[in-house]
């Protein structure tokens, strides 16, 4: 059976020894076994493992929620072009009046009445209340609190 060498004689320990003593950890330094070395070391590697194991899932994760977020602006691109193009189409007034006649079965009026009136048109074209907010009155003046009376007072306050 193999004994667990001792550090306390070893060139390495000799080497720390004179700056383990000076911050006094001498002792301490007398008592770690390799055993404890070496499971500190490997509770180290492994724990830097599994940091980059997570690191790596959240940068996975992160790419495909980036790959899903691109196609849908993808989607909703193709879909604001079709929309433009039916803006388009309807802006045509012959479209417009073939799609009446024929889609919706529109017909041309018989008679057509004119009627006249009397004021003449307003200036600015009037919107309705629900779209005009109206302006809240000025706040009344506030009284000066005392202290800004007496900085006013004060050359340079003014």
């Amino acid at each position: 059976m193999a004994s667990i060498p001792n550090l306390a004689g070893s060139p390495r320990t000799r080497a720390l020894a004179p700056a383990a003593d000076a911050l006094g950890l001498g002792h301490l330094l007398r008592r770690v076994s390799s055993f404890l070395v070496l499971a500190l070391v490997l509770l180290a590697v492994g724990a830097l493992g599994l940091f980059q194991v997570l690191q790596s899932s959240r940068l996975a994760e992160a790419g495909y929620g980036i790959r899903g977020l691109e196609s849908e602006r993808t989607r909703l691109q193709s879909e604001i072009r079709l929309l433009e193009a039916g803006v388009a189409g309807s802006s045509n007034l012959e479209h417009v009046h073939t799609e009446a006649v024929e889609r919706l079965g529109m017909v041309e009026p018989e008679q057509s009445v004119h009627v006249s009136v009397g004021v003449p048109a307003p200036g600015a074209v009037p919107l309705p209340r629900r779209y005009v907010r109206e302006a809240d009155p000025p706040p009344p003046a506030a009284e000066p609190a005392w202290w800004e009376s007496l900085l006013r007072r004060l050359p340079g306050f003014e």
